[in-house]
């Protein structure tokens, strides 16, 4: 089962997005700070996590540097959720490494369409890393 975290200090928006994507057939687990979200990045395997910018003990984008330093096979895909949304904030999440963004307030049904386009995303990317490429004809493709 896909696993999210959802890193946001906002209880009621926590317990919101909690239900929605609970709804959605995500198993969902949550952090009140940026701090709590490190250490459960640490200590779990996510597939994605999504990261309110504006939290307590540590930002979010914080948490996006230093996610981007752990030494992980595959990190989790990182969604940025967050009423900071000038160009320049923007741009700065996906300098950071974030995988997408999403302007707070937004419509929940926006937030699991997200999700599900970035997993299906990752799930193609890899089966297209394991798959060689073959021509129309189905034999190898070359150059003539």
């Amino acid at each position: 089962m896909t696993r999210i975290l959802i890193a946001e200090d906002d209880a009621d928006l926590r317990l919101l997005l909690r239900l929605v994507l609970h709804r959605a057939g995500y198993r969902v687990s949550e952090a009140r700070d940026g701090v709590e979200a490190l250490e459960a990045i640490s200590r779990e395997s996510f597939d994605v996590v999504l990261l309110d910018n504006m939290m307590p003990r540590m930002s979010g984008v914080e948490v996006l540097e230093s996610v981007a330093l752990l030494r992980r096979t595959e990190r989790p895909l990182m969604v940025v959720i967050s009423a900071l949304a000038t160009r320049a904030d923007i741009r700065s999440y996906y300098v950071r490494g974030a995988d997408d963004f999403l302007a707070k307030p937004f419509a929940t049904e926006e937030l699991v369409d997200r999700v599900r386009m970035l997993l299906d995303e990752r799930t193609m990317t890899r089966h297209d890393a394991r798959s060689p490429r073959e021509g129309a004809r189905g034999g190898t493709a070359t150059a003539g």
